[in-house]
């Protein structure tokens, strides 16, 4: 166990003088390796105030240029903030820009003319109310809200409503357009994640072996930390990876997350990658681990990384007075690189003692500024930027001493005592990772076959050794292809301790662990002591790690102050599951554009050249509309409409064997259907799920046409298929012919009248050719199918032609039925005419588990068969009643249309009325002159026809009447004319 340090007091505290140099510009001369283009400046805005930025800027780099230090307020107390990392991993520096909330002002690019407003503060950023929680800070303990505004449980909307204000960072801004969303799908042998020394060592070997590799890097460059550190090498690493063909960059793209079977998702703005891989090599690298202290959190202290990429990669000036706080090398470089720039070095505070220290900078800083050995800090103060700190002596077990500590007059606190390597997309592809007490770092211990590591992401922290690791790593992903022979294991040297064994200091003010949440190590320890000791427990009860960092910046600490707690060494204490996403990510990219196959109608340039508006019906583009589409059902009611219905699946079935299959996966009787007839058909699947619905024609002995919807056509053909070969279908031979026929639907008073022009050798009298039947006939010369169904509820013909001359036969029926006013019609005008005859759209009126009971379909549903899927659910259903049943509704207000899915309710004793039901169809009839529709009731409400129930719909309620039957023609009459 490590001992509890002792808190300093800083009224014992010494000064130690610094004098102040005379700045006169936060931008530096132009560094080696700098991002910015000076040759041109543009302005944007922070809070309604200009600030100039160069190309090359990101939010943050400008805004602190333009002398802002404070960039947000806390989650929870509301403090102010500055940067922290300068990588996107902390809170810190979250804005909005426009109507996007949550962006990471360190890692968006500046351009001209954004308008950026700070977030979670009010009425200003620098003059918060709500910051006044930190004067009732102890009626907010660790888990508060599992123990406060229980009772009165009368007042619990009132704090509701008092905490939803208060919580919550950036704000949605409803009715904004967001920007369109892309998905890409990529297929390559090796992706490399992480474009540092490793990742670019790897890429190339991988590549130079013949692999296709893919390199991803969250920055706008490669180089890693080379480009603040060496970045004459990293633009040498990188001009090789450039002259390398086989190797694909992609840079600010972030990869949030592995899945099965190798499947690699990354974001890249507004687009999402969807990436297959052989192999992957994670080179992720490692984040600076903050030290725990007295205010901790002030802005001006920042990591040594930070300040490093401030200096070097956009030449901005961090502060003016810097303390130099390291346990490593590489504060030793921090130090080095400040003073360079002209900042004045308050002084350095190494935790080690001067034996362990290797830097070359060591004798020339020394010389510069007051160096004290085996100390730390304790503790900082200011107001809206870090004034003073307090140092004191460090024992080698941790304590502090109290009174040996001296205040340092500073604007800059730099932090360089460990690193946190990023292994959560390891950790998800099966890789097991181990706390090393040794070295100070969590590192893997097993990696599953097909994916490696090298770099930071591993404990390799020397340039050497990472190219090194990461040409090993390269070679292994090659070899695992099989593209060369597996390399001999790696001899490194051993690695030198980079991280701290003392990140946490009990000082004066708040000790922040956790800077997403504003959890304190206090708030740590409290939680622990109520008993919320394991890892996904603490999690949980305290949100450490359940911020925008998602514990990166946080675990290490947390795990410390557990270990210290728990009396226990560090590498017992285990750690919260790493899920994806990795890193934050927009709900658009996840909802954007679906990059599927997309499907034509042979007469989409006919419905174009018309004046169509295309709509996406499962994968097939259609007609929606060509006009108004009330005008467009009045046509197919009072004369005759022509609609295009080739998007149907359509499959032939042929053998002796046919009967006795569509017996199994149909619902109803087959077996005795006569050639020549239609019928309709419904399939549920084994727990009697309503799975498609279409009709099926019986045109000879062992010939059979079955249409099915839209979007199941080659589900069903594949559910065919299956049961076919399963020994339910002996000789039967199936064919996916959706895109070989083309369908057109006519219908209206007058269709047999312009059919009967084009079919004079066909009869289609009622006698020669009744409802629910089909002919074989020749149509303007070309064979046709001619279904007689009736989907709109009126006389309707259904044609279904070879779709090379679809154009042929559509023109041809236009023509013919010119003399009786035909009009195309879209699948608006459908969908009203179908809900005008009461039938449904199979997943559109029924979900997931919507049986054909409790849809209204009961008549189908024969249980007397011997047998066919989803008998057995459906034979409980039958004899236990159903719940929920699907009905017809007219609203009283006869003009009003609610939106399709709008939830029923009923009102009860408490505040928020019940929901009960569902508005599946609803659209306004213009042959009825009123709004009717479809939707979900509970059966003994469904049952009683007239029964009145309320749709509640724009916060209030709208009330409606239950409708039994059809709207329209509810005898079928003019089906059958």
């Amino acid at each position: 166990m490590s001992p509890q340090p002792r808190t300093v007091q800083p009224a014992k505290a010494t000064r130690v003088a610094t004098s102040t140099p005379a700045i006169t510009s936060l931008r530096l001369p132009p560094q080696a390796g700098e991002q910015i283009d000076r040759a041109s400046t543009f302005q944007f805005t922070f809070d309604g105030q200009p600030c100039t930025a160069h190309p090359g800027d990101t939010l943050a780099s400008a805004l602190l240029a333009n002398g802002t230090a404070v960039l947000s307020r806390s989650f929870k107390y509301h403090r102010p903030r500055g940067v922290l990392c300068c990588t996107g991993n902390c809170p810190n520096c979250l804005v909005q820009v426009g109507a996007e909330p949550n962006v990471r002002a360190c890692m968006h690019p500046a351009t001209p003319g954004l308008e950026v407003t700070h977030q979670n503060a009010w009425p200003s950023l620098e003059t918060d109310v709500m910051a006044a929680t930190q004067i009732v800070d102890q009626f907010l303990p660790v888990g508060f809200y599992y123990k406060t505004f229980i009772r009165p449980k009368a007042l619990w909307p009132l704090y509701e409503k008092i905490l939803r204000t208060a919580a919550g960072l950036g704000k949605v801004l409803l009715g904004s357009r967001p920007g369109k969303h892309h998905k890409q799908y990529l297929h390559v042998d090796v992706a490399v994640i992480g474009g540092g020394p490793a990742g670019m060592r790897a890429a190339l070997a991988a590549a130079a072996h013949g692999a296709q590799v893919l390199l991803l890097d969250e920055q706008p460059a490669l180089g890693g930390h080379l480009r603040f550190t060496d970045a004459k090498s990293a633009a040498a690493l990188a001009a090789q990876v450039a002259a390398q063909p086989r190797i694909s960059v992609r840079t600010n793209t972030a990869v949030v997350g592995w899945y099965e079977g190798n499947w690699l998702a990354a974001t890249c703005g507004n687009e999402l990658l969807k990436i297959r891989i052989r192999a992957v090599v994670n080179a992720t690298g490692a984040v600076e681990t903050p030290l725990v202290f007295g205010n901790n959190d002030l802005p001006g202290i920042m990591l040594g990384s930070a300040a490093q990429r401030l200096l070097k990669l956009f030449a901005v000036r961090p502060g003016q007075r810097a303390l130099v706080v390291t346990a490593n090398d590489s504060g030793w470089q921090v130090a080095a690189d400040l003073h360079a720039a002209g900042i004045r070095l308050a002084a350095i505070v190494d935790q080690r003692s001067a034996a362990e220290c290797t830097s070359e900078h060591q004798a020339a800083l020394s010389a510069a500024a007051p160096v004290y050995w085996q100390h730390t800090i304790t503790s900082a103060t200011g107001d809206r930027r870090v004034r003073e700190a307090v140092i004191a002596p460090l024992s080698a077990a941790g304590a502090v001493d109290a009174g040996a500590g001296k205040f340092v007059d500073c604007d800059l606190v730099t932090l360089s005592v460990g690193w946190t390597p990023q292994n959560g997309l390891l950790q998800q592809m099966g890789g097991r990772v181990q706390f090393d007490g040794a070295r100070g770092e969590t590192l893997p211990v097993h990696l599953p076959a097909g994916v490696f590591a090298a770099g930071r992401v591993a404990g390799t922290h020397t340039l050497a050794a990472e190219l090194r690791e990461g040409q090993q790593a390269g070679e292994q992903a090659a070899a695992h292809l099989g593209l060369c022979a597996a390399p001999s294991p790696l001899q490194l040297p051993a690695a030198q301790r980079q991280s701290s064994a003392h990140t946490l200091v009990n000082g004066s003010g708040k000790n922040i662990v956790c800077f997403c949440e504003d959890v304190t190590k206090q708030d740590v320890l409290t939680a622990i002591e109520e008993g919320f000791d394991s890892a996904e427990l603490l999690k949980r009860y305290s949100t450490t790690a359940m911020g925008p960092c998602q514990g990166l910046m946080c675990a290490h600490n947390v795990k410390q102050t557990c270990a210290g707690a728990l009396r226990q060494p560090a590498a017992r204490v285990g750690g919260t599951t790493a899920r994806p996403p990795a890193r934050p990510m927009a709900l658009g990219v996840l909802g954007g554009q679906h990059l599927e196959p997309v499907q034509y109608s042979p007469l989409q340039a006919w419905h174009a050249a018309h004046g169509a508006k295309m709509m996406l019906a499962g994968l097939w583009v259609r007609a929606e509309r060509y006009g108004d589409p009330h005008a467009e059902v009045r046509a197919v009611r009072e004369r005759v409409g022509l609609i295009d219905v080739s998007s149907l699946g359509k499959i032939e079935l042929t053998g002796p064997g046919v009967p006795a299959l569509l017996e199994r996966v149909y619902v109803n009787n087959w077996g005795k259907l006569a050639s020549g007839r239609v019928r309709y058909g419904l399939m549920c699947n084994d727990e009697g799920v309503v799975l498609d619905d279409g009709v099926t024609a019986h045109l000879s002995a062992d010939s059979w046409y079955m249409t099915t919807t839209t979007s199941g056509a080659s589900a069903i053909y594949e559910w065919l298929q299956w049961w076919a070969q399963s020994g339910w279908g002996a000789g039967v031979l199936l064919a996916n012919r959706s895109e070989d026929f083309a369908a057109f639907n006519l219908a209206g008073p007058h269709a047999r009248s312009v059919l009967q022009k084009l079919v004079p050798d066909c009869a289609l009298d009622n006698a020669a050719f009744p409802y629910m039947h089909v002919r074989t006939a020749t149509l303007a010369g070309v064979p046709c199918r001619i279904l007689r169904i009736g989907f709109t509820g009126e006389l309707s013909y259904e044609v279904h032609c070879p779709s090379g001359y679809a154009l042929a036969v559509w023109e041809a029926l236009m023509t013919a039925g010119s003399e009786f006013g035909i009009a195309p019609f879209g699948v608006e005008a459908q969908r009203i005419l179908r809900l005008e005859k009461g039938h449904i759209i199979v997943g559109q009126d029924t979900e997931a588990t919507t049986d054909p009971i409790s849809a209204d379909l009961a008549a189908l549903v024969k249980l007397d068969k011997a047998d066919f899927l989803g008998k057995r659910s459906l034979a409980r259903i039958a004899a236990h009643g159903v719940k929920q049943r699907l009905v017809g509704f007219k609203p009283v207000a006869r003009n009003v249309v609610p939106e399709e899915g709008l939830q029923i309710v009923r009102s009860t004793r408490g505040a928020r009325p019940e929901i009960i039901g569902w508005v599946t169809s609803c659209k306004f009839s213009p042959t009825l002159g009123e709004t009717i529709g479809l939707c979900w009731l509970p059966a003994e409400l469904a049952n009683q026809a007239g029964a009145e129930f309320t749709i509640w719909r724009n916060d209030k309620g709208l009330q409606a009447r239950v409708h039994h039957g059809a709207f329209y023609d509810a005898a079928g009459a003019r089906l059958q004319q």
